[in-house]
């Protein structure tokens, strides 16, 4: 397995924008998977913000993960923010995920980044471990949701 730029590999711009959609697009009715894909591909940066990682193991994509200005629009003042990550359910359990936000937090340091924030409604126990704090619970689009924050030692 080995995690890559989403933008050398455009031909899994679709199937990743559509597992995001599939595990989110409930949360916002009015989002499109044509539109999902549209973001993505607009996403695709390398070594920027917005960027997107993919885990791959050969050519088939296991996962990904994003890099992007802001993911919270109640919290406009906080940025950059990981977001979408995602490992397909077969792949889960392989450290998969831990990979993918070890990348992002990577190139966010690479950036100058000096914090990097995340909401999520499941998956607090992996970022606790990878060293992510609490910030905030609170209720976004009807969900209940973790803020959390990772603070970039330059």
């Amino acid at each position: 397995m080995h995690i890559d730029y989403l933008c050398d590999h455009p031909e899994l711009i679709e199937e990743l924008a559509t597992l995001n959609f599939d595990e989110w697009g409930k949360y916002r009715p009015e989002d499109t998977l044509e539109a999902r894909t549209q973001r993505m591909r607009a996403a695709c940066g390398r070594g920027a913000i917005p960027s997107v990682v993919v885990a791959l193991e050969g050519s088939r994509l296991l996962g990904g993960a994003l890099l992007i200005e802001n993911d919270l629009k109640l919290r406009p003042n906080l940025t950059p923010w990981l977001a979408g990550v995602y490992v397909k359910a077969e792949e889960r359990g392989r450290g998969v995920a831990s990979q993918l936000v070890n990348r992002v937090v990577a190139e966010a340091a690479a950036l100058g980044v000096k914090e990097l924030y995340l909401y999520t409604d499941a998956a607090q126990s992996l970022y606790a471990r990878l060293g992510w704090e609490v910030i905030e619970e609170m209720v976004y689009e009807e969900l209940p949701v973790t803020v959390m924050k990772y603070t970039i030692k330059h």
